[in-house]
């Protein structure tokens, strides 16, 4: 087993750019932090980047390191790492804080669509429910006046005259 030094220098400088990529990960997350300080964005953002920087960082001694993460691999990301943050990122975060807000922007205005259909919702199931009790009480009604009329033409009839006529009636005859 040989131990070629272009090789070594190779992998130190694909890990300091390794380094560096996730410190500007960070970075471009952290404007997504700032934007919204609660601790469910904190967290979210916390677990997507250690999720991603774990299968890079697997990924990355699997292929590179030949199954094994050495030593100088990991001072190479802490040295990319470190030059970032030291270098660019003070410059870069005005740029991230602007992309976080048109995203932020345009996340709105591709929700607008939804809250007025959302919106409109609300008003037609307000609506139904006021049209559905009316239902209910106007069903209610005509079941009581259909029962009622069946009542009524249960009872025998007497010549179709009012029962003021018959009244009269008996009023003249002693």
């Amino acid at each position: 087993m040989e131990n070629y030094v272009s090789e070594q220098l190779g992998t130190l400088a694909s890990a300091v750019l390794l380094g560096g990529l996730g410190a500007w990960l960070y970075d471009v997350l952290r404007a997504v932090r700032r934007r919204r300080q609660t601790r469910a964005v904190t967290h979210l953002t916390d677990g997507l980047y250690a999720a991603l920087w774990l299968l890079v960082l697997l990924g990355f001694a699997l292929h590179r390191g030949q199954g094994e993460l050495r030593l100088y691999v990991i001072a190479g990301i802490v040295l990319g790492a470190v030059c970032y943050f030291l270098l660019l990122s003070f410059r870069l975060r005005p740029l991230w804080d602007f992309w976080t807000d048109t995203a932020a922007v345009f996340g709105r205005i591709l929700l607008w669509p939804l809250q007025k259909a959302t919106a409109a919702a609300k008003k037609v199931a307000v609506l139904s429910k006021k049209y559905f009790q009316f239902l209910r009480k106007y069903d209610t009604i005509k079941k009581y006046k259909w029962e009622f009329t069946r009542a009524r033409s249960r009872t025998p009839k007497r010549g179709g005259r009012s029962s003021r006529e018959q009244q009269k009636e008996r009023k003249q005859e002693p």
